[in-house]
């Protein structure tokens, strides 16, 4: 069966850090006159949608109109993680499929992975507004792994955060935790990632020891 890697987006392929600060604390001064929410909260969240975010969060709902527009009209200050791309270009050497599990509504994402030419590596593309249950569910990985045409045995999955790792263990699919993103390696590892990667280096390590020594554990 065919041998897929699926990863999150942010904090994984892309540090959008800054767009995401500046779009929820001018989202939320939008509509409200009160003390400002923890941004900190809102990234422990990271992976499941907007809407769904703002509610955990007991945050207005008109807010995240104002928080797309704001980030998308940033995605200047967004960035590639250095040495990602030459991941991408490995999977894509390698005849692997690769897709995209993110909780960033469909416009958006397709929006950036245009704006920074990066579309063309992906084999399937799974937002939050595709399913009816984003991440922390497992079922937009589900469908990730269905449009690559492989199965949960052959594939693994990519984040940075926590609901992205029991995303990938209730879809009984193995997971690489990567350091780089937004959230601490003690939160990460308390979810028993498959494997941990704290550089790119390491991350195609691993990729390397999955599916080309398949019986290695990891």
């Amino acid at each position: 069966m065919q041998k897929s890697v699926v990863f999150d987006f942010d904090g994984v392929i892309i540090d959008s850090l800054e767009v995401q600060r500046k779009a929820f604390y001018d989202s939320f001064q939008l509509v409200s006159d009160g003390p400002l929410p923890s941004f900190e909260e809102f990234l422990g969240h990271s992976g499941d949608s907007i809407p769904n975010i703002f509610a955990k969060m007991n945050l207005p709902q008109s807010m995240v109109e104002h928080y797309r527009k704001i980030a998308s009209s940033n995605i200047h200050l967004i960035e590639i993680v250095a040495g990602m791309e030459d991941v991408l270009r490995y999977i894509q050497q390698e005849g692997w499929k690769c897709g995209l599990c993110t909780g960033k509504d469909r416009k958006r994402t397709i929006h950036i992975l245009e704006e920074f030419r990066l579309i063309d590596y992906f084999d399937g593309v799974v937002c939050s507004d595709d399913v009816t249950h984003p991440k922390p569910h497992p079922e937009s990985l589900l469908v990730a792994i269905e449009q690559l045409q492989s199965g949960i045995d052959h594939s693994v999955f990519v984040g940075d955060g926590k609901n992205d790792l029991i995303c990938a263990r209730e879809a009984q699919v193995k997971s690489i935790a990567v350091a780089w993103g937004h959230n601490s390696v003690e939160v990460l590892q308390q979810e028993a990632p498959t494997f941990f990667a704290y550089s790119v280096d390491e991350l195609r390590q691993a990729l390397q020891t999955l599916f080309q020594h398949p019986r290695v554990s990891l």
